[in-house]
């Protein structure tokens, strides 16, 4: 197989990735139990065999910086795998995957989309950005169910009233958790955003469709009650108006400027006409329909600065990898043993409870240098005709590399190791090779008949064209 066979089967799993991060939770629900582990783990399997095929794509200069930094991760990783397999060698397997597995979805994608046509990238995001609409439409049904409601009920049959603000349930729709519905709105942002990039050169039914999406995200940010929803899209379009805007080029400024716009106003319309939407959103933010509360600051700063308590910091290096992981207290007494002790609900105590200072370190140092590189590229090399989307792009990698729950949620690593291809590739677009002309061969134009003179017949000619004996 060539390498252009490898790449369509790559962006046919990211696709079947997407397919699976969206409607795990609601199949979850619905299958027989027995099947609840294999659904959990199927998006770890895609990944593995997205990464057999990364594997064989032959070396592109544009992730090299990627590829340096992850085999020294690696490598630095062993020390922790070596702690962690002294307690329980399965976890150290469990833990070590929720750390290094999901990069090879950065390069899975990167290589998906490497020689796609631009035409080609926006029709991918343009179909797989439709998502937000039956999400959005489950999620206002849930509302509107019984809490004891099997949609309404965790993926194990539990009761989820315990999560409920203002009388209103914080719903997850197709998804397992909430937090993982938010992750979901937050990439859906830079998703709608690069499908909506040449919308006026579709036909009417794509514009309409195309612009509806942006209610569908307002809708679905507030149904949640999530101020990692709301306040996570608030901050990723304010970051990358900036971002977009540091290109000083008249279109984006308009084009910023009007997504802003439309995404206000149909905060206010949402708030106005739908206040069940909005109800346990606004309870939990005392009344406040946008902005960044001092609880929201104090949960974002103390994920830098408040570390985990008592004893998981008596260690350099830590108590093992994946303990405050879901699922790990099912098949590991000893992550079962720390998970009734205590838990780390944000991703920098869940990194210094699993590996002290030293996974600290290492961890946060290969994100900020991803977000180092990423940004640096976008800010002084991509060009006009990507600026927008790939502000987009880059401000998610930027928000979600810093206080995404990485090493606790699949899903929000698999979304961000997304956004991490996506902006390599939107790099690889302005300076790589230019894409080749697409050459249409088209039938040589009918000859026209042969003019007669008159009083004679093409017979007679073919008569006097015989060559004589």
């Amino acid at each position: 197989m060539t390498p252009a066979h490898y790449a369509h089967r790559l962006r046919q799993l990211v696709l079947t990735l997407i397919l699976v991060l969206t409607f795990e939770g609601i199949v979850r629900k619905a299958a027989p139990p027995g099947l609840g582990v294999p659904l959990f783990l199927l998006k770890d399997f895609l990944v593995l065999v997205m990464g057999y095929y990364v594997i064989l794509m032959p070396p592109a200069p544009a992730v090299t910086f990627l590829w340096n930094g992850y085999k020294t991760l690696v490598v630095l990783f062993i020390p922790l795998f070596i702690c962690t397999a002294w307690n329980d060698p399965l976890l150290a397997v469990f833990g070590t995957k929720q750390y290094l597995l999901f990069p090879m979805v950065g390069f899975g994608t990167f290589y998906a989309f490497q020689f796609a046509r631009r035409e080609e990238i926006l029709w991918f995001f343009r179909w797989v950005a439709l998502l937000i609409i039956p999400t959005a439409l489950l999620a206002l049904l849930q509302l509107r169910l019984p809490h004891d409601h099997w949609l309404n009920m965790s993926v194990n049959g539990e009761s989820l009233e315990g999560f409920s603000a203002a009388g209103q349930l914080r719903v997850s729709s197709t998804f397992s958790f909430v937090a993982q519905y938010c992750a979901f709105l937050n990439a859906e942002a830079f998703m709608i955003m690069i499908a909506l990039q040449e919308w006026k050169k579709q036909l009417m039914f794509w514009k309409i469709l195309l612009c509806s999406l942006i209610p569908f995200l307002v809708i679905s940010s507030f149904v949640t009650g999530s101020r990692g929803a709301v306040a996570g899209n608030t901050a990723m379009v304010l970051l990358a108006g900036g971002l977009a805007l540091s290109k000083f080029q008249i279109r984006n400024v308009v084009q910023v400027c009007v997504i802003i716009a439309m995404l206000y106003i149909m905060a206010l319309l949402v708030d106005h006409y739908s206040p069940d939407t909005t109800a346990a959103y606004s309870a939990r933010e005392e009344g406040h329909l946008l902005g960044f509360s001092d609880e929201v600051r104090e949960r974002v700063w103390g994920n830098f600065m408040s570390m985990a308590e008592d004893k998981s910091l008596t260690t350099f290096w830590g108590n093992g990898l994946g303990v405050m992981s879901n699922g790990s207290d099912t098949f590991s007494k000893y992550a079962a043993q720390w998970r009734s002790q205590i838990w780390t609900e944000s991703d920098g105590r869940t990194i210094f409870f699993e590996g002290g200072w030293y996974l600290a370190f290492i961890w946060y140092g290969f994100r900020f240098y991803v977000i180092f590189i990423t940004t640096r590229r976008y800010v002084k090399e991509v060009t006009d005709a990507f600026a927008v989307p790939a502000a987009f792009v880059q401000a998610f990698l930027i928000i979600t590399g810093l206080l995404g729950t990485l090493s606790t949620q699949p899903p929000i690593a698999i979304w961000w190791w997304m956004s991490v291809g996506l902006s390599v590739v939107f790099w690889w677009k302005c300076t790589g090779p230019p894409e080749p002309e697409i050459k249409v061969e088209l039938p040589p134009p009918p000859s026209a008949p042969r003019k007669l003179k008159r009083g004679r017949s093409l017979y007679a000619d073919s008569l006097h064209g015989r060559k004589q004996p």
